[in-house]
């Protein structure tokens, strides 16, 4: 009988969640344009800490190895108890500030470099690919049919939108120089504000986690407290080696890509080769994003080099996911590649560039909870691996023969 009560209980709380999330959802979407402004306001309000939160996640990575590796082993802890935190967080900061100055000064201007010799060289790269697929006897078909397609494209007019685009002319609020300053303002007070905050979290985070574990388990049940901890430091695993990995893929591809350039000399070695390194942050896309557009830049000069280009870049992908990543990164578990493509999609078409960046670890959280969830629930019904084997192997026939002979 309790457990009939508790059942119902169990059943009509979830009924109570089910109506009130639905009804949330109903308002949410009649009201959708006063539910996006309010959005809008809560994030210019809350901002600073956002940026805090994130700049302070970041400091703690090479704060943790600076804490544990470097210092915690010569610094004596019961006589010196916050010397080696300190001096960790003084030397991250110092990492974290020398990083920004070098993307600062050598990245980005070699990025905008690339982009505008690309959006420049357009109409000359249209025209040596024609010239170069005239030239070619094997598929003269296929050669013509191109280059009938490639004449019909008014390049002009593909350079001045790529351009505009690029120079935001296409937005009427970037017209206006006051909404400029303004926009610039507010964005720097915002990063400014970030920057105290994250000191505050970097240089308190433990009493931080004592305290809101405190609260956690001064309202919920500890059952629940634990979930809570553990998706927590799932997401902090997850964006955290995320993080590491992708800044060491990076490194190695831009400098490997460099030295192979230069060996195959090869034009343009230091623009491109920050560029493969760059976009590389980005699942999938991003190498071959960078790849077309150095093909591009270096078929301007030559196209038996742009092809030489195409086999190294690929032939030195190949070598980073096969050696380096198991030597240097270490042996990592992997997203299935429907979940990469799906969250990469999801992620460019709901935040862009920033969406399709960290996509990747916000989909290994949901897959590994999903995945709990499931090994869980199975192991509660007593059902194994044979039993989803048997089910994979029977066929559409067996299936409808057993539906049939099934009594209602």
């Amino acid at each position: 009988m309790r457990k009939r009560e508790k059942f119902l209980d169990e059943k009509n709380k979830n009924i109570l969640k089910v109506t009130i999330i639905s009804i949330l959802v109903f308002f949410a979407f009649w009201y959708k344009k006063d539910v996006s402004e309010g959005f809008v306001r809560t994030y210019a309000v809350i901002r600073p800490v956002i940026y805090g939160l994130v700049i302070a996640f970041i400091i703690n990575l090479p704060m943790n190895f600076f804490e544990n590796k470097v210092f915690g082993r010569f610094i004596d802890r019961s006589k010196h108890k916050h010397l080696a935190s300190a001096l960790s967080l003084i030397l991250s900061w110092i990492v974290f500030f020398g990083i920004i100055t070098i993307i600062m000064t050598v990245f980005i201007p070699e990025l905008v470099n690339a982009i505008s010799s690309l959006v420049e060289n357009i109409p000359i790269f249209m025209d040596k690919l024609i010239e170069y697929l005239n030239n070619q006897r094997l598929f003269k078909e296929v050669s013509a049919e191109i280059i009938a397609r490639l004449n019909k494209l008014d390049v002009e007019n593909l350079t001045k939108e790529i351009t505009a685009f690029l120079n935001g002319k296409n937005i009427g609020i970037w017209n206006k120089t006051s909404n400029i300053l303004s926009s610039v303002s507010s964005w720097l007070i915002a990063v400014i504000m970030g920057f105290v905050f994250s000191l505050y979290v970097s240089a308190n985070k433990k009493e931080l986690q004592t305290n809101a574990n405190k609260i956690l388990l001064a309202n919920f049940k500890e059952d629940k407290v634990n979930h809570i901890n553990y998706v927590a430091k799932l997401s902090y695993d997850s964006f955290s080696k995320f993080l590491e990995t992708k800044l060491l893929s990076c490194l190695s591809l831009g400098l490997i890509c460099f030295i192979g350039m230069k060996i195959l000399k090869l034009p343009m070695a230091g623009m491109i080769s920050i560029l493969v390194g760059a976009f590389d942050i980005i699942p999938y896309f991003g190498p071959i994003i960078a790849t077309g557009v150095g093909m591009i830049l270096i078929f301007i000069q030559s196209p038996a080099q742009s092809l030489i280009f195409l086999i190294f870049v690929l032939s030195i992908q190949q070598v980073q996911e096969k050696i380096i990543y198991p030597l240097v990164i270490g042996k990592h578990q992997g997203l299935p590649a429907i979940w990469i493509f799906l969250s990469v999609f999801l992620g460019a078409g709901l935040f862009g560039i920033a969406g399709m960046i960290m996509s990747m670890p916000v989909a290994t959280i949901l897959y590994t909870l999903i995945q709990d969830n499931t090994k869980r629930k199975l192991k509660i019904k007593e059902i194994d691996q044979s039993k989803v084997d048997e089910l994979n192997q029977k066929s559409y026939e067996t299936m409808r023969e057993e539906r049939m002979n099934m009594e209602y």
